[in-house]
């Protein structure tokens, strides 16, 4: 193999590729990919140097007469041997360069502005509606329950008295020994203010003191969860899925000279081309995010990782669609008759395998 240094592009796509040129003579390059490029080099048993070189532009589109812009063109052209961009797998890109298999499949993330919930029913949030319907039916089977134990041990007791008493004591320990309010001691307990019931029944005492102990359990959670919600603002998306991006009135945004730029004007999903009209092209992705901030645009739709990336960054004001978009296999673009692509595809399946691509990923994300 030849000692010619293989020149590496670099292109700033956070967090796979990160390219500071600020008060440096040369350019600080960190990210998933410039992180995985020594360890895939290695493992390929890829003998060459490597120079990195920064780049500023889109992944590109072929041009009337044939050739490419953005890193397409720096590779068709062989100006790079090999591009640290988040390159999406296109079958029209894939005749032009030669490129390693996919070292994510995530598709397209939907970047969207957080709303706060304001609910006038908050005190109904610390449980699911499930829960709610399950202890209001636990509520209603001990009332019933004990009702029926009071009833019961009273009869059995009043016969005792009249066959001890006769008839006229059991008239005067009736009308004294008078039916309790059991649905509204056992309705204070459950909302913390109950007290020792009344009742000389030893069965109705053990149930009632059952039934406390489980109302002070579901108090305790439900004080938890409801300070939760009270401290931490409720937050919501307005749009979750295409279908709801259709509906707003607001433009969207994309990558400029992008896959995801092509995918709305020539997919086969119908509703993604209706999507068409209000699409807007940025070349800057970190004005596409700050747009997105300032109410210009509905959304941005870029690559997942990149969006997931962004609605970790302060003020966390940002989050994600719910639906993934498409099916973007994000590959490492290489020069056309590359001799590096069987060595490299190997590396990346044996990385895989091993647990190291998807522990990068975490350590991303974490650290991102």
């Amino acid at each position: 193999m030849s000692n010619t240094p293989l020149r590496v592009l670099v292109a700033h796509r956070p967090p796979l590729a990160f390219v500071d040129e600020a008060n440096t003579a040369q350019p600080i390059f960190s990210g998933y990919l410039v992180d995985l490029l020594p360890t895939l080099l290695q493992q390929a048993k890829v003998q060459s140097t490597y120079g990195l070189y920064a780049f500023q532009g889109p992944g590109g589109k072929q041009l009337s007469n044939g050739s490419w812009t953005g890193v397409m063109g720096e590779l068709t052209t062989h100006h790079a041997d090999m591009a640290l961009f988040p390159l999406t797998l296109t079958s029209q890109r894939s005749h032009y360069i030669e490129h390693t298999q996919s070292f994510m499949d995530d598709g397209y993330g939907m970047l969207v502005k957080t709303r706060q919930i304001d609910s006038g029913y908050s005190f109904l949030l610390p449980f699911q509606p499930l829960t709610w319907a399950l202890f209001l039916l636990a509520l209603v089977a001990v009332m019933v329950i004990i009702s029926v134990l009071d009833g019961i041990t009273r009869r059995a007791r009043l016969r005792a008295i009249e066959r001890t008493h006769g008839v006229v004591r059991v008239q005067r320990v009736r009308k004294r020994d008078k039916l309790m309010g059991h649905v509204i001691e056992t309705v204070m307990m459950a909302v913390g203010s109950g007290s020792t019931p009344t009742t000389r029944s030893c069965s109705v005492k053990v149930m009632f003191v059952a039934w406390a102990i489980f109302c002070v359990i579901m108090l305790s959670a439900y004080t938890a969860n409801l300070t939760a919600n009270l401290t931490v603002n409720q937050i919501g998306t307005a749009i979750k899925s295409l279908s709801d991006l259709a509906q707003m009135p607001l433009p969207f945004g994309v990558p400029a000279d992008s896959s995801i730029a092509v995918y709305f004007s020539s997919s086969s999903d119908q509703g993604a081309r209706s999507l068409r009209p209000k699409m807007t092209e940025y070349a800057d992705g970190a004005a596409a995010v700050e747009a997105v901030r300032d109410g210009k645009i509905s959304a941005y739709i870029n690559d997942y990782p990149t969006v997931q990336f962004f609605t970790q960054e302060p003020p966390c004001d940002l989050a994600l669609g719910t639906e993934t978009i498409g099916s973007g296999a994000l590959v490492i673009g290489l020069s056309p008759n590359s001799t590096l692509t069987a060595q490299l595809n190997s590396a990346l399946l044996q990385l895989s395998e091993a647990g190291y691509l998807a522990g990068e990923t975490k350590h991303t994300y974490n650290t991102g």
